[in-house]
């Protein structure tokens, strides 16, 4: 009898310690898993959207066992310290331009080349090609899995002229975003410095630049129609187009189950196909019609003056790209592979 009942107590404490430290993850009252997302931009920027739209659709897909929780305007990290904290796994998603990082992976410096993208579509398209893979292999590399694939197209905005060609540049204080815009425009003689986009505004009040480049939507978002008197839009040509894309954590993509896993692809199938390009395609026009009504001098580049930026490209960013970083040339090569 004593040996029955110290198993019928054994029994019970199993039964007690399943049901207390098991049970819960099953139960539909368990507690989500709260995700991260950091991004410089400022709150209601198509980014941010982004962001937020796509995790309401997780979760929704997840029946709630995953929230997002996004911090816009660098309220949760600053720009340049998210890659370090995807790293670590300090930080579970980031909206983030791949280029901030080339500082420490170089080959990065591929997703912001001078005229290498020659629209938002082609950008996008990378995703299905060598060029994507190739980058995306590189983020894995480094401890981060892409999401979303999210290009934007750029222009240069100026206080003291309009900036036609790469002449244009010279005696500027300038913002260019990128390290291999930032050569290549140093060689036409401008002053460089480097910051997020989101600190241009303060910058240029305070004429520590009176020249940039950024993103459609950064020009609108953070409201630089107010301190900028001229403007190189990128309507029908433009030298400069950007990924800025939604990226995780690989530490905490490898947390998820296989069936929240297979929920985040089915989410950005859909957003790839459906809503980016959707909200994407009216950027410039957003543009145009804000800086019209603010008063500032527009100009939409040439096919003629467009060439010649390639010409200069080729000569400063392409060649010091594929000298300098392993693998380079043939990063390169596939870029130009992607706009055929």
């Amino acid at each position: 009898m004593k040996k029955c009942a110290k198993t019928l107590v054994f029994l019970t404490m199993v039964f007690f310690l399943t049901s207390v430290f098991i049970m819960p993850a099953n139960r539909a009252d368990a507690a989500p898993l709260v995700l991260k997302v950091s991004h410089q931009f400022a709150a209601g920027d198509v980014r941010d959207e982004m962001a937020k739209v796509f995790g309401k659709m997780v979760t929704e897909k997840t029946n709630g066992e995953i929230e997002f929780r996004v911090y816009p305007a660098q309220s949760l990290f600053k720009a340049n310290t998210q890659w370090d904290a995807l790293q670590k796994g300090a930080l579970d998603l980031a909206v983030y331009p791949l280029d901030y990082a080339s500082g420490k992976v170089p080959q990065l410096s591929i997703t912001l080349m001078p005229c290498t993208v020659a629209s938002i579509k082609q950008g996008s398209d990378w995703r299905n090609k060598p060029i994507g893979k190739k980058v995306e292999g590189l983020l894995l590399e480094n401890g981060v899995r892409n999401v979303l694939w999210a290009w934007f197209d750029g222009g240069v905005g100026s206080k003291v002229r309009q900036v036609k060609l790469p002449a244009d540049v010279e005696g500027t204080k300038l913002r260019a975003a990128g390290k291999k815009f930032e050569f290549m425009l140093g060689k036409a003689g401008a002053s460089i410095t480097s910051m997020p986009s989101s600190e241009t505004y303060h910058a240029l009040s305070t004429g520590v630049l009176d020249t940039m480049l950024t993103s459609t939507a950064s020009f609108v978002s953070f409201r630089l129609y107010e301190v900028l008197k001229y403007l190189n839009v990128p309507r029908d040509y433009s030298i400069w187009f950007m990924s800025e894309n939604l990226i995780m954590s690989k530490k905490t993509w490898d947390r998820l189950t296989p069936s929240q896993q297979k929920a985040f692809q089915e989410v950005e199938e859909y957003m790839h196909e459906t809503w980016i390009p959707e909200n994407f395609k009216n950027l410039t026009d957003k543009l145009i019609t804000e800086y019209t009504k603010a008063g500032v001098e527009l100009h939409y580049m040439t096919k003629d003056e467009f060439d010649k930026w390639l010409a200069y490209a080729k000569e400063t960013a392409w060649k010091e790209f594929a000298n300098t970083v392993d693998g380079g040339q043939e990063l390169l090569d596939m870029a130009l592979d992607a706009m055929k």
